[in-house]
């Protein structure tokens, strides 16, 4: 029998890429030249492993009608005990969180993030450096969250 990480074959190479993307993202400090940076690709891999991830754990509780959002509200609630969000966010800051930067990376609609970030425009949002830490606390999240996961058994580690 396969382990739960060998079933999901898929989401090992997803977040091996992300891991390339964000080592790459990581070489640059802030006031280099941003042409060479990465941050949509990080972004959208943050989120595509995060959404596997959860599927992969919520398994046939998952369908096609979820999106990310319901994802995360399915497998943190306390019915299903299966993860916990981790740090100091609650379970509604932190699926409200990854809405935003959903939408965001999804609708390319960066002024509404601005906007909600208090900047005046897209590229103050972006010179903030507003979005890059939205990515890094997501990227935190995922992988706290998959560090609750057995990956031989695909069940949930005992919570702290």
């Amino acid at each position: 029998m396969s382990t739960f990480k060998e079933q999901h074959e898929e989401l090992q190479h997803i977040v091996r890429e992300l891991v390339l993307v964000r080592k790459h993202n990581l070489v640059f400090k802030t006031g280099d030249p941003q042409h060479n940076l990465l941050h949509f690709a990080e972004g959208l891999l943050v989120l595509l492993a995060l959404e596997r991830f959860l599927r992969a754990v919520l398994g046939t509780k998952a369908n096609d009608r979820h999106t990310l959002p319901n994802l995360l509200e399915m497998a943190t609630s306390a019915k299903r005990n299966l993860l916990t969000i981790p740090g100091t966010w609650t379970r509604e800051q932190a699926i409200k969180a990854v809405t935003e930067v959903r939408n965001t990376l999804m609708h390319g609609n960066y002024e509404q993030a601005a906007k909600g970030a208090g900047s005046p425009n897209v590229r103050g949002y972006f010179k903030s450096g507003q979005y890059i830490s939205e990515v890094e606390a997501l990227f935190q999240l995922l992988d706290q969250l998959m560090q609750q996961i057995d990956s031989a058994t695909g069940k949930s580690r005992p919570h702290n």
